[in-house]
């Protein structure tokens, strides 16, 4: 079936198409209120990369819970070391304890481990250990908020689960907000460019049902595929931006069409041109989202699952419900009208522009060159990284306890690097012992790392603790022997002076002194513990030595000895934990990762390193390592269908460059703002220092398909002029004159939907809002009404070539070939 076709069909039958879309409305406003309780935080795994094989290990052979809570708990005063404190402490987290779920809880009262205290001394906190995975923690998170709330101490509970139940919460406000802002805005806008209030509804009518519809899909589509919680707010910011657009372009010609045609014929028409235009443009934006596919991340695929989706029903409705909400109207469209003409906004001012850039088409191309290069510049200076709990706004108790963590505490201890070892003898032997010393040695050599942990460096502590308290025991017990040995020996000389009458016999008290100092000494030896064999506590310990003391039962048998045996030791695999000197979540955490996978281990030693710094390196590795398939997809696939749609080899090349163009416009714009901290007073958000390393990715894949939308609705006017007999130059200006004033119409729109994006809580949908409101405003003005008719003017009929002219138009009906 045609695009006419189609029209027409929907035309007869727009009552039946009417009550199919009120079911779908009704099922969709049913289910979307309840997406949210089925997405998911996380999603930054699944690449098999060399920290999540660590991870595994972790879980698996060391026994590390899947997930943890942290507990923050401020003391406002009190010290942390305190008894008044610490038993504060216990009983706040004594309710946890009764939790299945929970598997162990790490406090400064049961490790004597400092760092658990604040250097302040005035905070301290624990780590909750749970035995199901994070998404269940997360479902975990608010009890556990409930339970651990004190009279005495200021709680806050974060960590990654923490983290994403409060990013899910704040999304869901995000859109609220942004709704709350958007529409105003957007019927203003509509009503200025439609002049009468009926025609303005319309567009809000099929942007809202598309978000309805699209968001009952996802929970249909999220019970059975994991998706983010990001799905939520790309979804609705998509969904009203193109749904609004879509039905923005279509009505604004079906006014056209009314104006010489029937209902029945403008509707055709207008699905015939408009329609087949919105089609291929959400074809184009369809495929930019599709290059999300190629990563295998949950967070990133996920939102190319959702995208796709809202895509689709987005233009299903502009092809049907929208036909058949115009079909209804008819002349009515124009009704409640606030001022006279159908022309929107502007477009006296664009023809001017029009005829301006194509009689100085070499200078206008200087100047946006010269606009351009400052835009794109901040770009250059890019610093990529992840964002945790930066991501959120301060009110929420997860970001305040993170926030704690990095200014009080020595953060960097808290996430170590976990470098997971397999020797080829028992770690605790001295061989194995030799082999994790000199590895250990050979990080530390590197000069990156503050501090290393192991069975090693356990072991070496303890069995000097060892050694001393023998040494200890050794003194305080000749001491004693000596002082009973002197009471034994004046007792005997007192008995022999009674028995010779007063006087000592030759040489008595000596031999006296000897056998009482011979007597103490065999009584102190079988009473003293005795170094192993082997150890002679001189100098410092060598493994061997060390390997000895942790064989003897009553080491071994120590609490201690146990605990470091469980954490870091498992069959032949041993684990090392460095401690880098920087925060782990900036670049130089992972120069530090990358650094320490490069150190030389002992001969048959081999190891992975993992830990966070090691995981976020990875996951930024295997994105930017698949990120030049998915570009190199998503260009070639829309080169492919534009070169279809428009049969040209030269209008597809332009239409991919300059889309990268406005594409690197909105990257300095996120550098500029989320990077550099300009605006961050108005944005109200904490200046991060980088952009957040799956935003270039998400955004190409987003923007470049949503500002190739104004590129095919103008270059189909420009298209459809030349067809019927214009100039290459007469196209273009025509072209440039009907589309720009309801290009700018939509862009305002798409700006004023993804703006106020930027102004709600979370980082990474603020940089989103913001790129897309950058990426369109360049789009539709500097790109589109500037740049592209100069350059087309240039190439002149070269714009066409192979296909050339080639009418379709024919009187009475469109037909299409």
């Amino acid at each position: 079936m045609s695009f006419y076709g189609l029209g027409s069909f929907v035309y007869r039958y727009r009552w039946f198409v009417l009550g199919g879309w009120a079911l779908i409305l009704i099922v969709g406003a049913f289910f979307a209120p309840r997406l949210g309780s089925e997405l998911k935080g996380g999603g930054f795994d699944g690449a098999n990369t060399e920290a999540e094989r660590v991870q595994q290990i972790m879980v698996d052979d060391f026994g590390v819970s899947p997930a943890t809570l942290t507990v923050v708990f401020d003391g406002e005063g009190t010290q942390a070391a305190s008894e008044e404190f610490r038993r504060a402490e216990n009983e706040t987290l004594e309710p946890l304890r009764e939790l299945d779920e929970v598997r162990y809880i790490a406090t400064y009262e049961n490790t004597d481990d400092r760092r658990f205290i604040s250097e302040d001394g005035e905070k301290s906190y624990a780590v909750v250990g749970f035995n199901v995975s994070i998404d269940e923690t997360q479902d975990l998170v608010g009890e556990v908020r409930d339970r651990v709330r004190s009279d005495t101490l200021t709680t806050y509970v974060t960590g990654a689960p923490a983290v994403y139940l409060d990013i899910q919460d704040a999304s869901n406000e995000d859109i609220r907000n942004a709704e709350k802002y958007a529409f105003p805005f957007a019927i203003v806008i509509l009503i200025v460019a439609f002049g009468t209030l009926v025609a303005a509804g319309i567009p809000i009518i099929i942007g809202g049902a598309s978000v309805v519809a699209t968001l009952g899909a996802l929970y249909f589509v999220a019970s059975v595929y994991d998706m983010s919680i990001f799905v939520l707010t790309i979804s609705t910011m998509l969904g009203l931006g193109l749904g609004i657009d879509y039905a923005l372009f279509a009505v604004s010609r079906f006014r056209e069409e009314l104006e010489d045609h029937s209902i029945h014929e403008s509707v055709a028409k207008t699905v015939a041109t408009s329609g087949r235009s919105i089609f291929f443009s959400g074809l184009a934006v369809l495929i930019g989202l599709s290059g999300l596919l190629f990563f295998p991340f949950m967070f990133l695929r996920s939102i190319g699952v959702a995208g796709a989706l809202v895509v689709g029903i987005s233009v299903f409705a502009a092809l049907t419900l929208l036909p058949a909400v115009l079909s209804v109207l008819g002349h009515r469209v124009n009704s409640l009208r606030i001022r006279r003409g159908n022309e929107a906004p502007g477009t006296y001012f664009f023809g001017r522009a029009a005829e301006i850039v194509m009689r100085r088409p070499v200078v206008v191309i200087i100047l946006v060159g010269a606009i351009l290069g400052a835009l794109v510049y901040p770009v250059f200076h890019m610093k990529l990284a992840i964002v945790e709990a930066t991501a959120l706004p301060t009110r929420y108790e997860s970001r305040a306890g993170d926030d704690i963590l990095k200014e009080d505490f020595d953060y960097a201890s808290l996430t170590p690097m976990d470098i997971v070892t397999t020797l080829p003898d028992d770690p605790l032997s001295p061989e194995g012992l030799t082999d994790i010393r000199d590895f250990s040695e050979n990080i530390d050599a590197t000069g990156e790392v503050a501090d290393i942990e192991s069975i090693y460096t356990v072991g070496r502590s303890v069995s000097q603790g060892y050694l001393d308290e023998i040494a200890n025991a050794e003194t305080e017990g000749r001491a004693e022997a000596e002082r009973q040995t002197e009471a034994a020996v004046q007792n005997e000389l007192d008995n022999l002076r009674e028995q010779f009458g007063g006087n000592l016999p030759p040489g008595a008290e000596e031999q006296v002194r000897e056998e009482a100092e011979s007597r103490a000494d065999r009584e102190l030896a079988e009473r003293l513990p005795t170094f192993p064999e082997g150890v002679n506590n001189e100098g410092e310990l060598t493994p061997a030595e060390i390997s000895a003391i942790l064989a003897v039962p009553e080491v071994r048998g120590s609490e201690e000895v146990r605990q470091a045996i469980d954490s870091y030791v498992s069959g032949d695999t041993a684990l090392i934990q460095a401690s880098s000197k920087v925060n782990p979540y900036t670049e130089a955490a992972y120069a530090t990762v990358s650094t320490v996978r490069t150190v030389e281990p002992p001969a048959d030693v081999s190891f992975l390193v993992g830990g966070l710094s090691a995981g976020q390196s990875d996951f930024i590795s295997t994105l930017y390592g698949k990120a030049p398939l998915a570009v190199g997809f998503v260009v070639a696939v829309t080169y492919l269908v534009l070169l279809a749609t428009f049969r040209s080899v030269l209008l597809p090349l332009k239409a991919v460059f300059v889309n990268v163009l406005s594409l690197s416009a909105s990257f300095g714009a996120m550098v500029f703002v989320f990077q550099d901290g300009n605006l961050s007073g108005l944005l109200n958000f904490t200046p991060l220092g980088f952009v957040d390393a799956t935003l270039p990715v998400l955004m190409f894949c987003t923007i470049f398909g949503v500002s190739m939308d104004y590129e095919v609705f103008l270059l189909s006017r420009i298209r459809e002029a030349y067809e019927n007999g214009e100039s290459n130059t007469a196209s273009v200006a025509k072209g440039l004159t009907a589309t720009a004033g309801i290009i700018t119409s939509a862009a305002l729109i798409i700006i004023v939907v993804t703006g106020a994006f930027a102004f709600t809580g979370i980082v990474i949908t603020k940089a989103i809002g913001l790129g897309l409101a950058v990426a369109v405003f360049v789009d539709a003005t500097i790109i589109r009404v500037l740049l592209v008719p100069a350059t087309m003017r240039i190439l002149g009929d070269w714009n066409w070539w192979p296909g050339g002219r080639k009418k379709t138009f024919r009187t009475g009906k469109y037909s299409e070939e």
